[in-house]
């Protein structure tokens, strides 16, 4: 038996056995394993003092490097202080403490022009130049016959604009030939129309208007001119100002009421207190003369500015419409004087050619009209253009919306009836 190993279990049974051999054989196994771990020279694991001992050596780190106090920092002693790089970090660090430098004021894009915020004019984005392009390319026909510079169009829409027209005039020229009232009806109906077209046009441009007090303004406006003169005028205009600003102050509009208020009181302005004037001349002796006296000339600029244009027209004539032409304008100028010698002074239609030597009275009128049709075209043109439209309806094929067919009307009907004042001729 060798004595060097635990292991080797006595072959002799003869002498004394221990009283619990396993027990004897699990202190050598553990006396082994104790006799290994001393001779690895190894220290032993403390697994509490080493946690202990590994946060102590963190935090001192982490105190080290933080920033201190500027008081603190100055009552340290050279002894205390740090390695220079973390001194320097420890400086820099002091400054986040004390009071911050002022520093400038931001300074925002200013905006010179207050309707330049409220407008829908976005021109400035690259989207938004991106939709100017297409509003003009969309914007390419007139809406009106006046002077149209494209070179050429389909003749089935010409036609259908001819037939159309055409139709138009056979209804006016029944209504002239049942009466006033009749004509009246029919200008109601005409300038209800009109005025569907411009509040919805305005509610996807995205306004907000009390449509149903432009709605009532604008039908009332003719019939009190007709059975109160111009003082219905004023008092209609007067009743829809306190009705759309009740709108708002009654809840039922909220959004924007200084711009909803401003375009529902120029929509009625522009289409019930113009077409009022209809009601006006239909009130006075030969009245519905006098209305078809302004519908004749101003249809008559239209035809002349349009197939003048259409044949020869090369010159612009406003950056608003750029498919009027300036030879267009002076062919409408020229059919619709002529068009006032011929209906006025010749066939003496309405009261302008009615006194002896009155006959210069219709040349007055043409001149008259000649100026104030353009202008209309224009405006109108120039309110589409804001609204990034091209027609205020599709009602008229070939010539857009009522409002498009009516737009010149609108103006020669006052234009008409201070003529006749002027002249003493009503």
């Amino acid at each position: 038996m060798d004595e060097d190993n635990p292991f080797q279990r006595p072959n002799d049974r003869s002498e004394d056995p221990p009283e619990d051999e396993q027990d004897i054989f699990l202190d050598d196994l553990t006396s082994l394993f104790d006799e290994e771990e001393d001779d690895s020279g190894l220290p032993g694991w403390d697994e509490t003092e080493s946690v202990e001992s590994e946060a102590e050596e963190t935090w001192d780190s982490i105190t080290d490097a933080a920033p201190r106090w500027r008081d603190d920092a100055e009552g340290q002693s050279s002894s205390d202080l740090p390695d220079p790089e973390i001194a320097s970090y420890a400086a820099e660090s002091v400054s986040v403490f004390e009071d911050p430098e002022p520093t400038e004021a931001v300074k925002f894009p200013s905006v010179d022009r207050v309707d330049e915020v409220l407008s829908l004019d976005v021109s400035a984005s690259p989207a938004a130049s991106d939709m100017g392009e297409t509003r003009e390319s969309s914007m390419s026909a007139p809406s009106s016959l006046m002077g149209e510079a494209r070179p050429s169009a389909p003749n089935g829409n010409t036609m259908t604009a001819i037939v159309v027209g055409l139709l138009l005039g056979g209804i006016f020229l029944g209504a002239v030939a049942l009466g006033e009232k009749v004509t009246l009806a029919l200008l109601v109906l005409v300038l209800l129309i009109a005025a569907a077209e411009w509040f919805t046009t305005l509610r996807h441009a995205g306004y907000q208007p009390p449509t149903l007090v432009g709605f009532v303004a604008v039908v009332a406006m003719p019939l009190a001119a007709f059975w109160r003169g111009a003082d219905g005028i004023v008092l209609v205009l007067v009743f829809a100002l306190f009705g759309a600003g009740l709108w708002y102050l009654g809840g039922v509009g909220r959004d924007r009421p200084l711009a909803n208020l401003g375009v529902t009181l120029f929509g009625i302005a522009y289409i019930g207190v113009t077409g009022a004037f209809g009601g006006l001349l239909l009130d006075l002796p030969d009245g519905a003369e006098l209305v078809l006296t302004a519908v004749i000339l101003t249809a008559a600029h239209d035809v002349g500015a349009f197939a003048v244009g259409r044949a020869a027209g090369r010159t612009p004539l406003s950056r608003v419409s750029p498919n009027k032409t300036v030879e267009g304008l002076i062919g409408g100028t020229i059919l619709t004087i002529a068009a006032a010698l011929v209906f006025i002074s010749i066939l003496e239609i309405g009261p302008f050619g009615d006194a002896p030597g009155s006959r210069s009275d219709g040349v007055i009128l043409g001149i008259v009209v000649a100026v104030v049709a353009p202008l209309a075209d224009l405006m109108e043109s120039a309110i589409k253009r804001d609204l990034g439209i091209k027609d205020m309806g599709s009602l008229l094929p070939g010539h857009g919306g009522m409002l498009d067919r009516i737009d010149a009307l609108l103006f020669v009907l006052p234009a008409t009836y201070f003529t006749a004042l002027m002249l003493e001729v009503i």
